[in-house]
């Protein structure tokens, strides 16, 4: 029988920083272990500081997060990920910037602990002689005039919108976003010193050479806005209309005329505002959503899947359109789908199969297409700038994923990397703010780095003692209340979550297995008792022979300096598995020569110039 070999690496800065899996899977790098363990200690005011410094759409984000860090979440490999979305609205509806009945107090009061406690990039501006123009005023492009005016410059975005927010505000519903948290996020980015000018189309109001020829720098973040409807026959009868533009119909208030039939074809996010929001109108007494992927493989978050089943939403799975059947008048009555028997191909890519044999018809007086979106460059045209474009026509983009071929010309957001989460997007916003802020000051920025390990943090460890409530291992994961679902459907606005009380969210805080703290161990006191293995509950210890160690030439190196020699066939080892490690510390305890400490990771990064 083969002898088992353990591949194992030696922890460095980036292993310790990597561990705190949750910031690590933040687009923005939020320190969300930070918060939600202020929240489980009653600290809210701290917790929401923390959420926001580097987040300037903090309460957006607890409203619609996809919430990359619950995936990225260590608990989630035990039972199910810490609620970390949830617990952030907690504490934006308490302290962020929807509470401030005047922006410019909570300006001062976030750029006192900025200040203290962020990235360095306050006052940072050289040249600020003429203003940043900004293309579009969704999420990245507000994040990125939010960073700029941090540091001094001016920054100016142009919106061809009546309202700001981009798809924050005509594509996901007020029942998910209401537009008052919406507003007071945009108004409290404006009292910093950004203006936002409504209304102007870049190519009809003022074209892109002439605000690239007075400004300092240009940012383009325009959204993917455009609703896609497949190609089929019956796809332009009346009645079938992109589920995009429907949103935005919606959202601006404008009447929307759609029969008591609907039929919404997609499987992802917006297919599901797009439904939920249909099942909201007067008149609709049904609404059947239809995708060509099984269930598992659809792209919409489970609670919004769950969410619309309880309104009433039907789903089909596994079935794709083949034709839309009109009437005499040209007018949808039907839809023809056909069984889709797989996705993806052998190498994981989308290439759909069908069964034609197996069809479907469902009837419907409107359709709704929800299956991607597009962007609207017609703006680009003309346009007497080398930009380069790709095949598909769109922008092409440097290595650094905001710059361009033109010298001062940024992109960001749905345009550098295609449709993503709001959260991606408020980071590509801040990438393109220090790429424009190093093109007018031709000076790099460096990450400085501080990092240390102690045995004694305030709140969190002393003593080896890891401060974690009675049990927080056997706590579970309680779902966000709601409004029923007979209620939540009477309007559009009426949001349907009520949120965590205090109560409830301290509980779900102390979920947090907090892994900021480490066991470091030392070699030169361990006797090999075996008692650490031994107490893990977990089983993440293990005591092996260093024949059995596969590892780097940094570890090979460790060993002929502690050995002399390649230390193969002789010596031990501990070894950790730090997935599953729930940090409680009774290895420590358990350790009768002290060689186990638990000890808080510690670390800060600063941008500084070169």
């Amino acid at each position: 029988m083969p002898k088992r070999t353990f591949e194992v690496v030696i922890p460095d800065y980036k292993y310790w920083r990597q561990n705190i899996k949750c910031q690590t899977g933040c687009p923005v790098n939020t320190d969300s272990r930070g918060y939600v363990r202020a929240i489980s200690q009653g600290d809210y005011e701290k917790a929401y500081w923390i959420a926001r410094l580097p987040n300037p759409l903090a309460s957006i984000c607890g409203r619609i997060c996809g919430a990359p860090c619950e995936l990225a979440c260590r608990r989630g490999g035990i039972d199910a990920s810490v609620s970390i979305r949830a617990l952030k609205r907690f504490v934006t509806e308490r302290y962020g910037a929807e509470v401030y009945q005047e922006k410019k107090e909570f300006t001062e009061r976030f750029k006192e602990i900025f200040k203290k406690e962020g990235t360095g990039i306050e006052g940072i501006a050289k040249d600020t002689s003429r203003p940043i123009s900004i293309v579009g005023a969704g999420p990245a492009g507000l994040a990125c005039a939010h960073e700029l005016a941090l540091m001094g410059y001016r920054p100016v975005i142009y919106e061809m919108e009546k309202v700001a927010g981009g798809m924050c505000a005509l594509g996901i519903p007020p029942y998910r976003l209401p537009r008052e948290i919406l507003q007071a996020e945009i108004d409290a980015i404006k009292a910093l010193g950004v203006e936002i000018r409504l209304g102007t189309m870049i190519g009809r109001d003022i074209s892109l050479r002439e605000l690239y020829d007075n400004s300092a720098s240009v940012l383009l973040a325009v959204g993917a806005k455009k609703s896609r409807i497949l190609e089929m026959p019956g796809s332009n009868s009346k009645g079938v209309y992109g589920g995009v533009d429907f949103l935005k119909k919606v959202a601006l208030g404008e009447e929307v005329e759609i029969g008591p039939s609907v039929v919404v074809i997609g499987g992802g996010n917006v297919a599901y505002d797009v439904a939920r929001t249909a099942i909201r109108q007067k008149g609709v007494e049904s609404v059947t959503l239809v995708c060509i992927e099984k269930y598992e493989e659809m792209l919409a978050d489970k609670i919004e899947i769950e969410e619309g089943e309880e309104e009433g939403i039907q789903r089909i799975n596994s079935f794709g359109p083949q034709r839309i059947n009109a009437d005499i008048n040209g007018t949808v009555e039907s839809v023809t789908f056909i069984k889709c028997i797989s996705v993806f191909d052998s190498e994981g890519k989308f290439n759909p199969r069908f069964d034609e044999s197996e069809t479907l018809d469902i009837a419907a007086d409107t359709v709704f297409f929800a299956i991607g979106q597009a962007f609207d460059l017609s703006f680009l045209d003309n346009v007497d700038l080398p930009i380069e474009r790709t095949e598909r026509g769109m922008i092409k983009v440097g290595p650094d994923g905001v710059s361009t071929s033109v010298a001062g010309l940024f992109v960001a957001g749905d345009l550098a990397h295609g449709p993503r989460l709001v959260i991606d997007a408020v980071a590509s916003g801040k990438k393109a703010a220090m790429a424009i802020h190093e093109y007018i000051s031709g000076r790099k920025l460096k990450l400085s780095i501080t990092e240390a390990h102690t045995e004694e943090y305030a709140g969190e460890v002393s003593d080896n003692e890891v401060q974690h409530p009675e049990d927080y291992e056997k706590i579970k994961r309680r779902p966000v209340p709601t409004l029923p679902p007979e209620e939540r459907k009477k309007d559009v606005r009426t949001v349907v979550e009520k949120g965590y009380t205090e109560d409830m969210a301290e509980e779900q805080g102390s979920r947090c297995l907090n892994c900021k703290v480490n066991t470091i161990f030392n070699g030169d006191r361990c006797i090999l008792c075996g008692g650490c293995a031994d107490v893990c509950p977990e089983y993440c210890l293990r005591l092996v022979s260093l024949e059995s160690i596969r590892c780097d030439e940094t570890l090979l190196s460790l060993y002929k300096n502690r050995y002399g020699k390649d230390p193969y066939g002789s010596g031990s080892a501990i070894i950790k598995d730090d997935e599953r490690c729930i940090r409680c510390g009774l290895c420590a305890k358990r350790c009768p020569v002290n060689a186990i400490t638990m000890e808080r990771f510690i670390f800060k990064e600063v941008y500084v110039d070169e």
